[in-house]
């Protein structure tokens, strides 16, 4: 014979539903969620929202924040991923001169020296230039050493030779 038994369920708005019993069942009229209480806490059985809505009791069992079907995504490799590019094309951006610590960098991307800046100066071994913009070599400033030392008489000294 059937036994008729009346179940009781606590019900109200969401805010004063309050903590449930250990295996008390719990309705909100506002939001229409169903509960069953813990020794711990309410625990969200049902929510009667629009579609989309994800219980986490549900979909993350194991409570360590992601979806357990997901959790395998972890532990495939490069090679078992499809539809991925084949390329990646790189986005527009800029470095400071300080972030560039090896390398080769462009003669167009340096400032050139002049008499008042500091930068690249083209070299030449010329012993006759008026240039204020290319550098000498040593061997330029040897040769005309070598060139105004051959011109001395024996015993005349730089100073006579400058009229000092």
């Amino acid at each position: 014979m059937p036994r008729k038994t009346l179940i009781q369920i606590r019900r109200g708005l969401e805010a004063n539903i309050g903590k449930l019993e250990p295996g008390e069942l719990g309705f909100c009229t506002d939001t229409h969620k169903f509960y069953i209480g813990t020794s711990t806490s309410n625990v969200l059985l049902v929510a009667a929202q629009s579609s989309g809505d994800m219980l986490k009791s549900i979909y993350d069992t194991n409570n360590n924040g992601k979806i357990d079907s997901a959790e395998i995504a972890d532990s495939v490799s490069w090679a078992g991923i499809s539809g991925k590019p084949t390329t990646f094309v790189p986005a527009s951006h800029q470095h400071s001169g300080a972030d560039i610590t090896s390398g080769t960098i462009l003669a167009a991307r340096l400032p050139v020296a002049s008499l008042s800046t500091a930068g690249i100066a083209q070299l030449s071994s010329a012993t006759n230039s008026t240039s204020a913009t290319v550098a000498a070599t040593s061997a330029a400033v040897k040769a005309t050493m070598d060139f105004a030392a051959a011109k001395l008489s024996p015993g005349v000294t730089w100073g006579q030779l400058k009229g000092v």
